[in-house]
């Protein structure tokens, strides 16, 4: 993304094809057997903005019952608004954003 508003400008997020996601131990997730449910957990609206309810108690719960929000990576987007329960194991997504400052 050249810019956080390409991510969070409510159209879910889509990526590239050919950009890879990675893991942080430098590991592209979609080749890593790892991660055999190319899935990430963001909790997030398609803006960018926490969802109340849909963390999964903020990460911290396993409970089946409880649901979180994710997106496939299949469908090339970061911040899809599929809901699944809390009790699989899917990627983190953490994003970095970084501010350029032309001093």
């Amino acid at each position: 993304f050249n810019k956080w508003e390409d991510l969070v400008n409510g159209a879910g997020g889509y990526f590239n094809n050919d950009t890879p996601v990675y893991s942080f131990d430098g590991k592209d997730v979609m080749n890593d057997s790892m991660w055999p449910q190319k899935i990430v957990w963001h909790g997030s609206t398609s803006k960018g903005s926490k969802m109340d309810g849909k963390l999964c108690n903020s990460w911290h719960t396993h409970n089946g019952g409880s649901m979180g929000l994710g997106s496939s990576l299949k469908k090339h987007m970061l911040l899809d608004q599929d809901e699944y329960a809390c009790n699989n194991a899917f990627i983190v997504l953490c994003v970095q954003n970084t501010a350029r400052v032309n001093i």
